[in-house]
């Protein structure tokens, strides 16, 4: 026994002494790394990077939508281009949208205050529309003392369509895609602060750098797909300001912005013939795309006003609303529908509805740019029935005005037979001519009502439904349409009738981190 543990003793202090002698071999341990630590200067979720004092906070979403009788486009709704076709060829009834964004929020203190830098991209692909898919970033800003410089929002917005409703129903909003800004904002105190900002200019039409202003000599200009328009050149940015307070009760604002819709050249006079004068005559069949030497129309601003209020109730209930008002400056009414693309127009069998979405036309009688007169109201409630269970209803309406000379130059256009594919009477039905009844005038409304239902903070799963109402231009009219390439609506007589429709929009969001 005393052998035994006499052997085990000594191998245990030959042991010892190994491992002393290979520790004393060993490296000079390194320094422990810098542990990621919460920065909670700015709320939750931010870090701060290692060796900085820079915090940093990372998030992001992923979105499955599906889209049921609201045409090719989740974007443009249903009365846009061939979506308004209505047939078994022309825009489709069921759309299936895949959308993914990350972004970035770095803020660090400096002596003049918080210095921000935020980005955010992301994949947006629509099907079954192959050419759909785009990779953007619709934020990406730098504030610092006071300035916004980079791709945010309008400080003309105020109401949020995207709080209340899952599709983008027409409203001043710019929130989806960003816009360019160079923006200053003054802080007063007690929530109340006013913005100056040179944006990006809100311009109309598949063409930016030539929409808003209507050339009535090229093309028919009533469906929005067959007129030309000519605008001067971007010159200088829209200038926008607005004077807000956020406090807790809500928050509410007053805004104005001024839009360049200036014309470009006048043609030469008798049908643009080579080597005649230049000389402007109310009838000439040129327009007022040229050369320089032949002059252009007086040069036109446009503007808008906007007021604006959110309300917030006891037990997460809240409402909010905007007023807008707008000549020669359309898109601060309604930014995606239906200016981005010209206008709405919807075919319902035999008959046929449209709004033409302009900034400005040019008056073959009077020889200048007529302002368009634009108007509406954005208003929604919404309810939270439990913590995580919530119903919107919401609503707008929004209104073009040409004035008699706008018109006149619009009805010479599309009473010309041999101006475009869409014409007005005397080729309407036997016996009657629809040349009296033609006015630009229209109006479009709806209402709609979106429910969410909230799984976790973080993710939830809900719908959509909503009703559209275009009141058309030229009510009662008769309109021959000659049938567009590719298209299957045939050439027929059409009557301009008032034109609806119902969406339905289910989405599953997921955010990746809060």
């Amino acid at each position: 026994m005393k052998m035994v543990k006499s052997l085990l003793l000594g191998t245990a202090a030959g042991l010892m002494a190994v491992a002393g002698a290979q520790g004393a071999e060993l490296p000079v341990k390194a320094a422990p790394v810098q542990y990621v630590k919460i920065c909670n200067l700015y709320g939750d979720g931010f870090y701060y990077i290692p060796g900085t004092d820079i915090c940093l906070k990372v998030g992001g979403y992923v979105r499955g939508e599906y889209f049921y009788n609201y045409g090719s486009s989740g974007t443009n709704g249903p009365m846009a281009g061939t979506s308004g076709m209505k047939d078994r060829f022309d825009g489709h009834d069921f759309l299936m949208r895949t959308r993914a964004y990350a972004w970035f929020d770095s803020r660090q203190q400096t002596e003049y205050g918080t210095l921000r830098s935020y980005l955010q991209i992301g994949v947006n692909y629509d099907s079954p529309n192959a050419t759909s898919t785009s990779f953007n970033a619709n934020r990406a800003f730098i504030q610092f003392a006071g300035f916004t410089v980079g791709t945010a929002q309008s400080f003309y917005d105020f109401y949020s369509a995207p709080a209340s409703s899952f599709f983008g129903p027409p409203s001043s909003d710019t929130g989806d895609g960003g816009l360019k800004v160079f923006a200053y904002t003054a802080q007063f105190g007690n929530g109340f602060s006013s913005t100056f900002s040179f944006e990006e200019p809100r311009v109309i039409g598949t063409a930016p750098l030539n929409g808003g202003v209507v050339n009535t000599q090229l093309g028919n200009p009533l469906l929005g797909t067959t007129f030309d328009t000519d605008k001067a050149k971007i010159r200088f940015p829209d200038i926008v300001s607005n004077w807000r307070v956020d406090q807790a009760w809500g928050s509410a604002q007053l805004m104005l912005a001024a839009h360049d819709v200036s014309g470009g050249f006048f043609a030469a006079n008798a049908g643009g013939v080579a080597g005649s004068s230049c000389v402007f005559l109310a009838n000439a069949v040129g327009s007022i795309t040229g050369s320089e030497t032949c002059g252009h129309p007086a040069d036109k601003v446009g503007w808008a006003a906007g007021a604006g209020s959110k309300f917030n109730f006891q037990g997460g209930d809240y409402v909010q609303w905007q007023v807008n008002y707008a000549q020669g400056a359309s898109r601060y009414v309604a930014n995606t529908q239906p200016n981005g693309f010209g206008g709405f127009n919807q075919w319902n069998g035999q008959s046929l509805g449209f709004g033409l979405a302009t900034d400005a036309v040019f008056s073959t009688v009077t020889g200048d740019v007529q302002l368009t007169t634009s108007y509406g109201v954005n208003a929604a409630y919404d309810h939270l029935w439990l913590p995580n269970f919530r119903t919107s209803v919401y609503g707008w309406w929004i209104t073009q005005r040409y004035s008699d000379a706008a018109n006149s130059a619009l009805c010479a256009a599309q009473t010309n037979l041999a101006a475009g594919a869409v014409t007005f009477g005397p080729l309407g039905l036997p016996g009657t001519s629809s040349v009296g009844l033609c006015n630009n005038n229209w109006n479009q409304w709806g209402v709609g009502s979106r429910t969410q239902y909230n799984f976790t903070p973080w993710f939830y799963v809900g719908f959509d439904v909503i009703y559209s109402k275009l009141e058309t231009a030229s009510n009662g009219a008769i309109v021959t349409y000659t049938q567009l390439a590719g298209s299957a609506k045939p050439t027929a007589l059409y009557g301009l009738t008032n034109q609806d429709n119902y969406g339905l929009r289910i989405r599953v969001h997921r955010d990746i981190v809060p």
